[in-house]
Protein backbone atom coordinates (compact mmCIF):
# COMPACT_ATOMS: atom_id res chain seq x y z
CA UNK A 1 0.00 0.00 0.00
CA UNK A 2 2.75 2.47 0.91
CA UNK A 3 4.71 1.84 -2.29
CA UNK A 4 1.60 2.39 -4.38
CA UNK A 5 0.99 5.71 -2.63
CA UNK A 6 4.59 6.83 -3.17
CA UNK A 7 4.56 5.87 -6.87
CA UNK A 8 1.18 7.54 -7.39
CA UNK A 9 2.48 10.76 -5.80
CA UNK A 10 5.68 10.68 -7.85
CA UNK A 11 3.68 10.17 -11.05
CA UNK A 12 1.45 13.16 -10.22
CA UNK A 13 4.49 15.32 -9.36
CA UNK A 14 6.08 14.28 -12.66
CA UNK A 15 2.92 15.31 -14.53
CA UNK A 16 2.81 18.62 -12.65
CA UNK A 17 6.45 19.42 -13.51
CA UNK A 18 6.07 18.43 -17.16
CA UNK A 19 2.90 20.50 -17.63
CA UNK A 20 3.98 23.59 -15.68
CA UNK A 21 7.75 23.81 -16.14
CA UNK A 22 8.69 21.35 -18.88
CA UNK A 23 10.95 19.12 -16.77
CA UNK A 24 10.51 15.69 -15.21
CA UNK A 25 10.66 14.74 -11.55
CA UNK A 26 14.23 13.37 -11.78
CA UNK A 27 15.42 16.64 -13.31
CA UNK A 28 13.76 18.50 -10.45
CA UNK A 29 15.62 16.29 -7.98
CA UNK A 30 18.96 17.12 -9.65
CA UNK A 31 18.16 20.85 -9.72
CA UNK A 32 17.04 20.76 -6.07
CA UNK A 33 20.24 19.14 -4.81
CA UNK A 34 22.40 21.37 -6.99
CA UNK A 35 20.57 24.48 -5.76
CA UNK A 36 20.92 23.37 -2.13
CA UNK A 37 24.67 22.93 -2.62
CA UNK A 38 25.09 26.69 -3.11
CA UNK A 39 27.33 28.72 -5.39
CA UNK A 40 30.16 26.18 -5.40
CA UNK A 41 27.83 23.50 -6.71
CA UNK A 42 27.98 19.82 -5.90
CA UNK A 43 30.44 17.10 -6.84
CA UNK A 44 29.11 14.59 -9.35
CA UNK A 45 29.77 11.66 -6.98
CA UNK A 46 27.80 13.33 -4.18
CA UNK A 47 24.98 14.27 -6.54
CA UNK A 48 24.74 10.67 -7.83
CA UNK A 49 24.33 9.45 -4.26
CA UNK A 50 21.78 12.13 -3.35
CA UNK A 51 19.51 11.56 -6.36
CA UNK A 52 19.95 7.78 -6.18
CA UNK A 53 21.23 7.18 -9.69
CA UNK A 54 24.31 5.47 -11.07
CA UNK A 55 27.28 7.64 -11.99
CA UNK A 56 26.78 6.72 -15.65
CA UNK A 57 23.08 7.60 -15.42
CA UNK A 58 23.90 10.93 -13.80
CA UNK A 59 26.51 11.71 -16.45
CA UNK A 60 23.92 11.20 -19.19
CA UNK A 61 21.39 13.33 -17.30
CA UNK A 62 23.90 16.14 -16.71
CA UNK A 63 24.83 16.00 -20.42
CA UNK A 64 21.15 16.65 -21.28
CA UNK A 65 20.73 19.37 -18.66
CA UNK A 66 23.93 21.08 -19.74
CA UNK A 67 22.74 20.97 -23.37
CA UNK A 68 19.48 22.66 -22.25
CA UNK A 69 21.49 25.35 -20.44
CA UNK A 70 20.27 24.43 -16.95
CA UNK A 71 23.58 23.34 -15.39
CA UNK A 72 27.29 23.79 -15.94
CA UNK A 73 30.20 21.48 -15.14
CA UNK A 74 33.44 22.81 -13.76
CA UNK A 75 36.61 21.29 -12.41
CA UNK A 76 36.74 21.07 -8.62
CA UNK A 77 39.36 23.61 -7.47
CA UNK A 78 40.38 21.30 -4.61
CA UNK A 79 40.54 18.04 -6.58
CA UNK A 80 41.34 18.17 -10.29
CA UNK A 81 39.93 14.66 -10.76
CA UNK A 82 36.47 15.74 -9.59
CA UNK A 83 33.75 17.61 -11.45
CA UNK A 84 31.28 20.00 -9.83
CA UNK A 85 27.81 20.82 -11.13
CA UNK A 86 26.32 24.28 -10.69
CA UNK A 87 23.06 25.84 -11.79
CA UNK A 88 23.08 28.38 -14.58
CA UNK A 89 20.81 31.40 -14.36
CA UNK A 90 18.25 29.53 -16.45
CA UNK A 91 18.65 26.49 -14.22
CA UNK A 92 17.94 28.55 -11.12
CA UNK A 93 14.86 30.13 -12.73
CA UNK A 94 13.62 26.68 -13.76
CA UNK A 95 14.27 25.31 -10.28
CA UNK A 96 12.43 28.17 -8.56
CA UNK A 97 9.40 27.75 -10.85
CA UNK A 98 9.40 23.99 -10.27
CA UNK A 99 9.79 24.43 -6.50
CA UNK A 100 6.55 26.45 -6.42
CA UNK A 101 4.79 23.68 -8.34
CA UNK A 102 6.27 21.08 -5.99
CA UNK A 103 5.20 22.87 -2.81
CA UNK A 104 1.69 23.36 -4.16
CA UNK A 105 1.58 19.68 -5.10
CA UNK A 106 2.74 18.60 -1.65
CA UNK A 107 0.02 20.71 -0.03
CA UNK A 108 -2.69 19.54 -2.42
CA UNK A 109 -1.79 15.89 -2.89
CA UNK A 110 -0.27 15.06 0.49
CA UNK A 111 -0.67 17.65 3.23
CA UNK A 112 -4.37 18.26 2.69
CA UNK A 113 -5.06 14.66 3.72
CA UNK A 114 -3.54 14.74 7.22
CA UNK A 115 -3.46 16.73 10.42
CA UNK A 116 -0.46 18.83 11.44
CA UNK A 117 0.45 16.22 14.07
CA UNK A 118 0.36 13.48 11.44
CA UNK A 119 2.50 15.60 9.10
CA UNK A 120 5.10 16.19 11.85
CA UNK A 121 5.19 12.48 12.68
CA UNK A 122 5.62 11.50 9.03
CA UNK A 123 8.40 14.08 8.56
CA UNK A 124 10.22 12.70 11.62
CA UNK A 125 9.87 9.11 10.47
CA UNK A 126 11.05 9.90 6.91
CA UNK A 127 14.01 11.82 8.33
CA UNK A 128 15.06 8.86 10.47
CA UNK A 129 14.57 6.36 7.66
CA UNK A 130 16.66 8.49 5.30
CA UNK A 131 19.41 8.94 7.90
CA UNK A 132 19.81 5.22 8.39
CA UNK A 133 19.69 4.34 4.70
CA UNK A 134 22.21 6.75 3.19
Amino acid sequence: MAMEAVWALMARFDEDFRESVGIDVKTYDVLLHTYNAGEDGVRMTVLAREVVVTKAGLTAMIDRLEHKGLVARTADPHDRRAIRVTLTGEGERTFRAAAKVHLAGIRERFGAHMSEDEARTIAQVFSRVRQFNL
